[in-house]
């Protein structure tokens, strides 16, 4: 997303949370996929950002919610497709736009560990699981990896459209992502550390930035409800490797969601 940071050495990030951005989510998903194996990751809310949200409730206002997603999912959707999954500091975990009760809540000075089972022997069923601060929350779901299009499927031109990825979706708080042992993950029993992927092979790269130069703009011009929205978000579908961000009013919008409920304009 275009209002995310990204800093130390790439392990700590944050959204814009000044004035209306206080109510927007805001994401990112790390680079390094994979599509067999046991692995797994940590986030660490080290932070939360000062608001002025006095219409949202305290629990509202500073939120974390980590997983995984398929590389061509929606930034803004984790847990809200059905090639995403997360678990929220708020105590739930969701898929497909469906939030359920799970594990314990959490926030500024926790550390959740976050565990993907695509071993060979458990084919084609998945499961992802949590753990928070050594305490092992247990396994939030199980699903179909091969449905899913992450195994026992060729990987199509775009190859990160057939892996998993870290995944992190924030509101006003400051995280810390670990993948390895040097960057302070204690791994789960069963799981290696998910930058230990790439000795084993089982890794997709995510997509490269691409060069100013050759980035582009596409800037929509009409009336309204002349159909430019709806063009754009077509034109976006049919070339993912373009990786457009389309920005707009809706887009705004979608940002402000409580849940999977939208959230009210300023």
């Amino acid at each position: 997303m275009l209002d995310f940071h990204i800093d130390g050495n790439g392990h700590v990030g944050y959204g814009l949370h000044e004035e209306g951005f206080a109510y927007c989510w805001s994401g990112a998903r790390a680079n390094v996929g994979i599509t067999r194996g046991r692995y797994c990751f940590a986030c660490k809310v080290v932070s939360a950002q000062t608001v002025n949200m006095q219409d949202t409730a305290p629990e509202q206002q500073h939120i974390c919610r980590l997983g995984i997603s398929r590389g061509d999912n929606a930034v803004g959707n984790l847990g809200e497709s059905r090639q995403s999954f997360g678990y929220g500091g708020t105590g739930k975990f969701s898929n497909c736009g469906r939030f359920l009760d799970f594990g314990d809540k959490f926030g500024v000075g926790d550390t959740i560990v976050c565990c993907v089972d695509l071993d060979l022997e458990s084919r084609p069923l998945a499961s992802i699981g949590f753990s928070k601060n050594g305490k092992w929350l247990g396994a939030a779901t199980q699903f179909d990896a091969a449905r899913l299009g992450v195994v026992d499927s060729p990987p199509g031109n775009l190859q990160w459209t057939s892996a998993l990825f870290p995944h992190v979706l924030l509101k006003n708080v400051v995280v810390q992502m670990q993948f390895s042992v040097k960057d302070g993950l204690v791994p789960e029993d069963g799981f290696k550390p998910w930058a230990s992927a790439m000795e084993d092979g089982n890794i997709v790269m995510g997509p490269s930035f691409s060069e100013p130069r050759d980035c582009e703009v596409i800037m929509m011009v009409g009336l309204p409800a002349s159909g430019k929205t709806t063009w754009a978000e077509k034109w976006v579908k049919d070339h993912p490797e373009k990786r457009y961000v389309l920005l707009g009013t809706n887009s705004i919008l979608d940002q402000m969601k409580v849940g999977a409920l939208l959230g009210s304009m300023l």
